[in-house]
């Protein structure tokens, strides 16, 4: 997994974009956080400037904490910040479960990784769906005509189905679609899990989200600000989906 750095603090943070973003996304944290903290900005695999071999393989955990804790060396950090934006944000929570006594806090944006999207479960979860999948990444006609169908029967959103289409309108940004959701098929987070791991590590959290966003909603996070054990903080922006990392660093700097 190739980085960026950003900044130059003594404090560290990690970070991981969105889908269809790429490491330069965090740039705009500089201005917020780079005297304090060096940030580093991975891209996720098959995004950014990552040259690597198609496969439907899913993460390997094993891989990914030896990947980590030589990357943790390389660059002496002993605790850190993680920070995560939509589907970047399962690394966030992975990094979690794998060093927990290395998280110093979590700053997670409009996070994915809390609750399964039915379409991602049914996409995802058999080898039968899996070849689906692929089938209508090549072939995309159908999945169109299907999109269309369930706004017209009100089971999607409008905004839902454009965001679907804007991710998917050529072969290049569907086959990203389709080997990320591979990658990332088998990661899955308990809340009763998480909550314990929070508690028992005192690591606090603050989670923005957009009130215009038709991806992530809010009460998908009851079990963190309800629970009384948790320094939880949740910020809700003005903003959409795509736009929240720019937002969240306009947020913080505001409120140095």
């Amino acid at each position: 997994m190739s980085y960026i750095k950003i900044g130059r603090g003594s404090k560290s943070a990690i970070a991981f974009h969105g889908f269809g973003q790429d490491s330069s996304h965090y740039a705009c944290f500089e201005s917020v956080l780079g005297k304090e903290y060096t940030l580093y900005s991975f891209d996720l695999p098959w995004h950014g400037m990552q040259n690597i071999e198609k496969t439907e393989n899913p993460v390997d955990l094993n891989a990914l904490r030896s990947f980590f804790l030589d990357f943790l060396e390389l660059n002496n950090i002993s605790q850190y910040t993680s920070i995560g934006f939509s589907i970047g944000a399962k690394m966030s929570l992975s990094l979690l479960n794998l060093f927990p006594e290395k998280t110093e806090r979590l700053l997670l944006i409009a996070p994915d990784g809390f609750r399964t999207n039915i379409w991602y479960k049914l996409a995802t979860g058999t080898r039968t769906t899996r070849s689906l999948f692929k089938y209508f990444t090549y072939n995309p006609d159908f999945f169109f005509r299907f999109s269309d169908t369930m706004v017209r029967l009100k089971l999607v959103h409008p905004g839902v189905s454009r965001f679907a289409r804007s991710q998917m309108n050529s072969t290049t940004k569907r086959e990203k679609v389709y080997y990320t959701w591979m990658f990332f098929r088998e990661l899955r987070f308990n809340k009763k899990l998480i909550l314990k791991t929070l508690v028992e590590n005192e690591i606090p959290v603050s989670i923005f989200l957009g009130s215009e966003d038709k991806i992530i909603k809010a009460d998908q996070f009851k079990f963190l600000s309800e629970a009384p054990q948790i320094n939880c903080k949740i910020i809700i922006l003005k903003a959409g989906h795509n736009n929240l990392i720019e937002e969240t660093a306009r947020y913080l700097e505001q409120a140095q």
